[in-house]
């Protein structure tokens, strides 16, 4: 398995090659009754899969991870909520008509109608599933001597059991290989489809976060606003999925270092800080942004701290351009504090990808680091969160100064796709 440094080095190499294919004339089967997206952005998807694959030697991938098989063959399956005790595993060769899904029999319907596929590979009780994937790969010649790609690096969480994995590899007789930097370095890059999904998940849950705050009173509590939000989302438009609303609201210094942890019952009382972090999605596509609210004003402190956070964003967005270094805009961020006098927060990395999962590489990392040194390209979309320096300062903690937006990299610079709701403390 690759290091981190071999692996993210790679994904410059690969997003070259990738860049230009567009789909245009790749063949594909034309299974499928209602498809999430269009065959030509499925297309695009796997012309890009196959460059890749032949570009690594690579005869089959096999995908095991909910998000990964979505992408590449449009099934949303309830089956995911469950544990790995019916497996679901894409089989994708370089040509498309030769790719299948090993599913229950339960499932044909969705597959037949959600997926593009026409080659289905469904098993029934008693039968096992990693035998079925095997078997699959045999028919089609990749068994004795291919070499398969699998979901082996960082990041990556195949929904099988470890058992059922490690019967699966060592069932291949040619060689199994990490797929995980082709596999990333695909869903990388968005299309004009996955942006407009992004962007509609972006304005729903806006709607939610404005809703939630415009409702603050004090006795309101962390639920509460939580609810409100999720309410408001779905009033405007917002459809239950497979995918939770990833919502978080969090008040009152007691709860800073908790940041990661699910609202509560907690009220929130006037001059604290109530942080609202996170968003819904669509189509699996998910919004993951940061805002913040306070009925009447914080402490002067934490005031100025928190405009140190929005001004430390709206550097590092500035340096946030296609053909520089996404180092560039941690380096934005981390100078913004220096001149302030303060260190910044956790600084590993100020942002991530986003799309079906809600991190996705590449993370905002700083000069000199193999994140950091990825170059920002057309179509990536990101999350740039940098920390003015909050709830894992030493002392007590009295904020959490982050303010977080979406943006996606155009031709000419990025779209901010949370632009519609202000950075400021909104004042209840």
């Amino acid at each position: 398995m690759q290091d981190r440094g071999t692996q993210l080095t790679e994904f410059s190499r690969y997003l070259d090659v990738i860049e230009p294919i567009d789909g245009s004339g790749f063949q594909m089967p034309q299974g499928g009754r209602r498809l999430e997206f269009s065959r030509r952005e499925y297309a695009r998807r796997y012309a890009r899969a196959s460059e890749l694959m032949e570009e690594a030697g690579i005869d089959a991938l096999v995908v095991a991870q909910p998000s990964s098989i979505r992408y590449f063959t449009g099934l949303p399956t309830w089956v995911w909520v469950l544990p790995p005790v019916m497996p679901v595993i894409a089989v994708l060769p370089r040509r498309s008509e030769h790719a299948t899904v090993v599913d229950s029999q339960f499932d044909r319907g969705g597959l037949e109608a959600a997926t593009w596929l026409t080659d289905l590979s469904l098993y029934g009780p008693g039968d096992d599933p990693i035998q079925k994937t095997l078997d699959a790969l045999a028919s089609r010649g990749l068994l004795a001597g291919g070499r398969i790609g699998f979901e082996l690096g960082p990041g990556q969480h195949p929904n099988v059991s470890p058992d059922d994995f490690r019967r699966l590899t060592a069932g291949i007789k040619g060689e199994a290989v990490d797929a995980s930097t082709l596999l990333s370095a695909i869903r990388m890059l968005k299309g004009t489809e996955e942006i407009d999904r992004l962007r509609e998940a972006c304005r729903l849950s806006q709607v939610g976060f404005q809703a939630a705050f415009e409702s603050l009173t004090a006795g309101s509590t962390e639920a509460e606003l939580t609810r409100r939000a999720a309410e408001a989302m779905l009033e405007a438009g917002a459809r239950p999925g497979m995918e939770p609303f990833m919502l978080k609201f969090i008040a009152g210094t007691d709860r800073f270092r908790e940041h990661l942890l699910l609202s509560t019952s907690r009220p929130v009382a006037a001059g604290e800080q109530v942080h609202a972090d996170g968003g819904c999605a669509v189509d699996g596509y998910r919004c993951d942004f940061m805002r913040s609210a306070v009925i009447g004003r914080l402490p002067d402190r934490a005031e100025e701290e928190y405009e140190l956070a929005i001004k430390g964003l709206e550097v590092g967005l500035s340096e946030l351009k296609p053909g520089k270094p996404l180092s560039a805009a941690w380096q934005g961020a981390a100078d913004t504090f220096k001149a302030a006098g303060r260190a910044g927060g956790p600084t590993l990395t100020w942002g991530h990808g986003i799309g079906l999962d809600h991190w996705e590489p590449p993370q905002i990392s700083g000069p000199g680091t193999p994140a950091g040194d990825l170059v920002a390209r057309p179509g990536m979309v990101l999350c740039v969160e940098p920390s003015a320096g909050s709830e894992l300062s030493t002392g007590p903690p009295i904020g959490v100064f982050i303010v977080e937006d979406q943006v996606a990299v155009t031709s000419d610079g990025i779209e901010v796709l949370t632009s519609a709701m202000s950075r400021a403390l909104f004042r209840a």
